[in-house]
């Protein structure tokens, strides 16, 4: 015992040596390295709106007098293969940092102050601004060039557990306990957020609710304004349509439309000027809201021109037809997607390159929304189906199929959509060279609320009557033609989480049924009458339901019908594949 006692305190003497040395200079130094100064150093750049998930290691350096950067590591997952930096002018040894990191996903940019005191003292606290949304985020000082994989932090797990209760009260109390147990972790915006929204049905007087929001937005404080302005925009979001606390919100979104400085981006202000018009109404101030509503108008046109003169971000070129004189097959493309998700934006902006590329006689596109990750107004019941259709092969959105088959899954922001545009091209135009498995008559006609669709389908004798196939087992199955229907609205503007203001060819209802019709036979015809009046409140009474559950982030978009069409297309059953399909417009017909 002696002996081992003498052992150990000659180690922890020689342990405490080392671990002086460690503390007396900076993370990544040689005990012969000048101590850097200010933000001079390696960093991991950490992301906080979710856990602590590490986006990039970057080293900042004093170079003739200036601060520059470089980019050892990225997660790839979220900023591409590889990422440039370009740093803001600063003094080295400046408390305040700003850097722009650009890569195959496009920009995006840190802003940050290095905390002197505090927990936090020594990291660079600040906002991340990525994908057009303000993060928290920091810099932590380093000695490792990689960065650390991403995981789903316990707290992310925790409001899961809380927001999920059914019982307002017992959900709001869960949510009040986790803010206390976790207070100052910027990832709380996730429970703030869900309790504002179950105040009402808890029963949260407004000064209640007052104080939470004077709670949430000084806990923002140390990340900095924009963090703070985003949190009140989360804040008025989640009260916004709630008439008990319609005049806090009112006050609220005026401090907010106020104190925006000149740095506030467009979309911002838009954002601020809408909801102020909203809560408005709702408190029944109809001055303030009138010229709320007029400012937002105008600022919402603003957006809407931008967004045509920059989506997409590639050149399209009409196709110059196929190279088989005889071939005469039309490609269906099926894209699952949601105005909640991100990674959608490349999918569904290079399936907006496709219909500016190919007639209707060459490529037909329909656009399913899903509550993936979020709740979608442009979501119904029959796109649910329809995903329920495919089973496993829709994982997640963005989802698309190609004539039937899943091909060229995934997705990624804008910098990927020329990638992906590309991608579905060449899948394009190799199905167009074949032939068509079935022929359509189809016609659309509407008067009034009424729209009269017939559509007549007949198998082609190549694809004959039913054959023998195989099925996923590879047992013998009879094929399974069907013909079926989908109602499509050529363009409908929302703008949810992924920030696309134009959703093109999205499925508004299979008339008949999302079944179809078999038509094994060989040959046989559908006919529907399909109320507009009756199916407009079926989607309302669809999203009310859902709202429910998981309330809309965004005021609902009006369910108007504009520039209809029908899409008739068979497809067998047995191995999904289609056959034939074809798009016309309604035409408004004379009553």
């Amino acid at each position: 015992m002696r002996i081992a006692s003498r052992v150990v305190s000659k180690v922890v003497p020689t342990f405490l040596v080392g671990l002086a040395a460690v503390i007396a200079w900076s993370p990544g130094t040689r005990g012969d390295d000048p101590p850097k100064k200010g933000v001079e150093g390696t960093w991991k750049l950490v992301v906080l709106a979710y856990g602590t998930d590490e986006f990039a290691v970057v080293k900042l350096e004093e170079k003739d007098g200036k601060l520059t950067g470089t980019v050892p590591s990225v997660q790839k997952q979220v900023l591409g293969n590889d990422a440039e930096i370009a740093v803001d002018p600063a003094k080295p040894d400046s408390d305040a940092v700003a850097f722009t990191l650009k890569g195959q996903g496009g920009s995006s940019r840190f802003e940050g102050r290095l905390a002197k005191d505090g927990p936090a003292a020594g990291k660079v606290l600040g906002t991340f601004a990525f994908r057009g949304e303000p993060y928290p985020a920091l810099l932590e000082r380093t000695t490792s060039d990689k960065v650390g994989a991403m995981s789903q932090s316990d707290m992310v797990k925790e409001y899961v557990a809380a927001a999920q209760g059914r019982d307002p009260k017992t959900k709001v109390a869960k949510l009040k306990e986790s803010i206390r147990k976790h207070a100052g972790s910027p990832t709380l915006h996730l429970f703030y957020g869900a309790l504002l929204e179950a105040a009402e049905d808890a029963g949260l007087a407004a000064e209640d609710v007052k104080q939470v929001v004077a709670d949430w937005s000084r806990e923002a404080e140390p990340y900095g304004a924009a963090w703070v302005n985003s949190v009140r925009q989360k804040a008025l979001k989640a009260i916004g349509a709630h008439k008990p606390y319609a005049s806090l919100a009112v006050e609220l979104a005026q401090k907010v439309d106020k104190e925006m400085g000149e740095t506030a981006t467009l979309e911002e202000r838009a954002a601020v000027v809408g909801l102020l018009a909203r809560a408005a109404t709702l408190a029944g101030k109809a001055d303030i809201a009138k010229e709320a509503a007029d400012r937002s108008a105008k600022l919402e046109a603003q957006l809407d021109e931008e967004y045509h003169k920059k989506v997409p971000p590639f050149k399209t070129q009409p196709f110059q037809g196929r190279k088989d004189g005889k071939a005469d097959r039309v490609v269906l493309m099926e894209l699952f997607t949601g105005a909640q998700c991100p990674p959608c934006v490349a999918a569904d902006v290079a399936f907006d390159g496709l219909l500016t590329t190919y007639k209707p006689t060459e490529f037909i596109g329909l656009q399913y929304h899903l509550h993936i990750p979020g709740p979608d107004p442009l979501t119904n019941e029959d796109s649910i189906a329809r995903q329920q259709y495919y089973g496993t092969e829709v994982r997640g959105t963005p989802s698309t199929f190609f004539n039937g088959h899943s091909q060229a899954g995934g997705g990624g922001p804008m910098g990927y959509s020329e990638g992906k545009y590309n991608e579905f091209k060449e899948i394009v135009e190799n199905q167009l060279e074949g032939a068509r498995g079935a022929s359509i008559k189809l016609s659309a006609d509407r008067i009034g609320d009424v729209v009269n669709i017939a559509a007549e389908a007949t198998l082609s004798k190549k694809s004959g009557a039913p054959a023998e196939k195989k099925d996923q087992d590879g047992d013998a199955a009879k094929s399974k033609p069907r013909l079926r229907l989908a109602l499509t609205e050529e363009a409908i503007r929302y703008v949810g989480g992924n920030k696309l203001r134009y959703h093109h060819h999205v499925v508004r209802d299979f008339p008949g049924g999302v079944e179809g019709k078999d038509v094994s036979s060989g040959s046989g015809e559908v006919k529907v009458k399909l109320n507009l009046a009756d199916l407009k409140r079926e989607i309302e009474e669809y999203l009310s339901k859902s709202a429910k559950t998981r309330p809309f982030p965004n005021p609902l978009p009006e369910v108007e019908f504009k520039d209809l069409s029908v899409v008739a297309f068979v497809q067998d059953d047995a191995d999904k594949k289609i056959l034939g399909a074809v798009s016309v417009p309604v035409k408004l017909a004379n009553p």
